[in-house]
């Protein structure tokens, strides 16, 4: 029953190599801009990341699990976060971990492969709080700390400096009202400590496609990316032809197939279907993105398996972001629905989007130039 720890230990969120690879590209392409802007930039792009993998968890709670994923990873030094992190934040809200245990195992059973239920859960949580008991009874009998920490504090190093925060602080952060001000302050304190300044480190990325970065001062992707789209998903500024439809995914697959493409296989089809009727959009605009940025990726390709987990190249490319095809597809179609939002009216929906998807001018042609041959052969 307990495997579904395993499976989330096993999925990483990001980790320092990642931040790293975010870094560098911000400051390059934003080489101009101050360090603090930099920095900010940075700090959305990680809360991005982090907020796609609370998807599923009330608004209400999903503030302070974002700070307490920070605080108890990163800034106690380590290298990773996975969704093992993630899912013992959730329970570390009272209330969410007590009252909304069928919504907890809705969450967890997005994000593993073997389902759990609800008694499943509850088994879990009530062998861990027997394991804490346990454990405070020996503290207790041993009458002296089980860890000893003069100072109470947390350490961050970087390579030129050493710092620590102390619990005293932490604890007053937490009793702050969580805004997205407070969060951004937090983490960018957190992010300007570990990477700036720090080593050059030799840049080398693909410049066929590129997810914007920006400063929360202006209105943004990122800004939109953060907030909570439901429809979930308000898509009533896209047209009717990107709207979700029932499409002859026999077809789909023939032509797929006809391309040697590796997305026709699973997890990869059936889960950018489902994420396109998730957002209410027409699964073929995600297909021809997967055209337009991989050739809908050839299983003789070079580390076709490795691209097929980010056939849309978010975060700029699969090479520096690589999670899963669920998780990518959930971000490609988010992006596509907001950047279109700001839309002018009679614009054409994939040039609009294609000037802020990709440095390429002729994206959005390519990317409509595969739709209406995809939409033309899976009539």
């Amino acid at each position: 029953m307990d495997k579904f720890t395993d499976e989330l230990k096993a999925k990483k969120v990001i980790n320092r190599d990642d931040i790293q690879t975010f870094k560098n590209y911000i400051d390059k392409k934003y080489a101009k801009n101050q360090t603090k802007e930099r920095a900010s930039m940075l700090s959305n792009t990680i809360h991005h990341i982090l907020y796609t993998k609370l998807e599923g968890i009330p608004d209400e709670y999903k503030s302070s699990i974002k700070v307490n994923i920070l605080k108890n990873t990163f800034a106690k030094n380590k290298t990773s976060i996975t969704m093992y992190d993630v899912f013992n934040c959730c329970l570390m809200e009272n209330e969410l971990k007590t009252n909304c245990t069928s919504l907890l195992t809705n969450w967890l059973n997005l994000n593993i492969d073997n389902p759990i239920t609800d008694e499943d859960l509850k088994s879990y949580l009530g062998l861990k709080e027997e394991v804490k008991d346990k454990l405070k009874v020996k503290n207790t009998d041993d009458s002296k700390p089980m860890v000893n920490v003069p100072d109470n504090t947390i350490t961050v190093e970087n390579n030129t400096s050493t710092y620590k925060f102390s619990n005293t602080s932490l604890k007053y952060l937490k009793k702050l009202k969580f805004n997205s001000r407070v969060i951004i302050t937090f983490s960018g304190i957190i992010f300007l400590i570990m990477f700036y300044p720090i080593s050059k480190v030799a840049y080398s990325m693909s410049s066929k496609s590129n997810f914007k970065f920006y400063s929360f001062k202006e209105k943004s992707i990122s800004q939109g990316l953060l907030q909570n789209t439901s429809s979930k998903f308000s898509n009533a500024h896209l047209p009717d032809y990107m709207k979700y439809k029932d499409i002859d995914e026999v077809k789909l697959k023939k032509f797929l197939t006809l391309h040697k493409s590796l997305l026709v296989k699973e997890p990869y089809f059936s889960t950018i279907m489902s994420v396109a009727k998730e957002f209410n959009l027409n699964p073929l605009v995600l297909f021809a993105i997967t055209g337009q940025e991989q050739s809908f990726v050839p299983e003789d390709t070079k580390f076709a398996s490795k691209i097929a987990n980010n056939p849309f190249n978010v975060f700029h490319s699969w090479q520096e972001y690589n999670t899963d095809i669920k998780d990518t597809s959930k971000i490609a179609a988010r992006t596509v629905i907001n950047l279109s939002k700001d839309m002018p009216k009679d614009s054409d929906p994939f040039l609009w989007v294609g000037k802020s998807y990709a440095e390429d001018k002729n994206w959005g042609k390519g990317v409509e130039a595969i739709f209406k041959d995809l939409s033309e052969k899976c009539k």
